[in-house]
């Protein structure tokens, strides 16, 4: 081994490895200021751009990005406006809703009234009291009964008249069976409105009874 060590003309560390049961030990000697160079981001961007050699033609071009993710586009959002009657399946009643719908949301609704006024009070300017009672009826057709009742108590009050019991019970009575007939329009068409058929018609045939 000796003889292969001076053959080869290891001298110093070298020599120290190749003897036998001596530790592997390399002594550490500083860099001097040299250090491994490795590409950074200020080396890279300038090949940024869509071509490694712009000219006047490419200038313009956009790179993909980095990370080969496109960015969002940028959307703009534009709500629906929707006209909810005077005419419309869902609209037991003359009313116009214009309504800002944002996908299913309700963001805006500007309500239209009065597309049922048909000038009742100046064509009662010229009926006497006992004529002008049925126009009270057409103000609200689901509950014709209370309105006559409104309109026949401001007029007793007027003249000073009080009725007979008979003609109190009488009203009482007609008044809550108008008021049936209006729950019932309102609980079967709001569940016609959700998609049962059957109870419209059930209800509305105990509903004709009364009426009747």
């Amino acid at each position: 081994m000796a003889a292969l060590r001076a053959l080869c003309g290891f001298r110093g560390v070298a020599a120290q490895v190749l003897r036998p049961g001596a530790g592997v030990r390399l002594p550490i000697q500083p860099s001097r200021g040299v250090r491994q160079w490795q590409p950074d981001v200020e080396w890279a961007q300038q090949f940024g751009g869509a071509v490694m050699y712009p000219s006047k033609e490419t200038a313009h071009w956009k790179p993909p990005p980095w990370n080969d993710v496109d960015p969002p586009k940028d959307t703009i959002v534009k709500n629906i406006t929707l006209n909810f009657g005077p005419q419309h399946p869902a609209a037991h009643g003359v009313l116009r809703l214009v309504m800002e719908l944002s996908g299913e949301m309700v963001r805006k609704c500007d309500p239209h009234i009065g597309l049922l006024h048909r000038g009742t009070e100046k064509l009662i300017e010229y009926k006497t009291y006992l004529q002008a009672l049925p126009y009270f009826d057409r103000l609200d057709y689901v509950s014709m009964m209370c309105n006559e009742q409104a309109y026949s108590l401001a007029v007793e009050k007027l003249l000073n008249i009080r009725p007979p019991p008979r003609a109190q019970w009488i009203r009482v009575l007609f008044g809550e069976i108008t008021r049936l007939l209006n729950h019932i329009m309102a609980v079967t068409t709001h569940a016609l409105d959700l998609g049962a058929m059957t109870p419209f018609f059930w209800l509305f045939e105990e509903r004709e009874k009364h009426v009747l």
